[in-house]
């Protein structure tokens, strides 16, 4: 699971958002820039990503479930609830992983915990919007199983 992650952060936030040294430390770089055997920092908050969004989808297709509550603008409003949970929760994860220490020959700085904050928020958008793009997961809900980005 490790290279999956850190294969999904890295094919648009390294560069984009943050850099490469950002992912080398994300990606579980010992402080004594040996090898990768550190915190695993990208497997972490990807698994944290998958499930907050979840957690938002259920909220609103299962849980809420209400009639008043299965309109457009209603799914927007969970989508950026998502989206900054998920910013939230990387932006301050990297930036404590980067206070607690990290090899001498990277350069981190608090942009590029802010990056990785982002590349996470964007990519919680994108889990999001497959899981309210299944049919079948939809279907379970009783009032929002019309409710998609498609067709609202």
């Amino acid at each position: 699971m490790k290279t999956l992650f850190s294969g999904m952060y890295d094919w648009f936030g390294t560069y984009l958002f943050y850099s490469k040294d950002m992912g080398d430390h994300l990606n579980g770089m010992d402080i004594t820039c040996s090898d990768f055997i550190g915190t695993p920092w990208y497997m972490i908050v990807g698994f944290i990503m998958l499930i907050v969004t979840l957690f938002m989808y259920a909220i609103q297709y299962h849980i809420y479930d209400n009639s008043r509550f299965n309109k457009k603008h209603h799914l927007w409003i969970m989508m950026f609830i998502n989206m900054f949970l998920n910013f939230l929760v990387a932006t301050i994860l990297a930036s404590n992983s980067v206070k607690e220490g990290y090899c001498s020959e990277l350069t981190l700085t608090t942009m590029d915990c802010i990056g990785f904050g982002i590349s996470n928020a964007i990519w919680s958008f994108i889990f999001h919007f497959i899981i309210t793009s299944i049919t079948v997961l939809r279907r379970l809900s009783n009032n929002c199983r019309n409710t998609t980005f498609w067709k609202p």
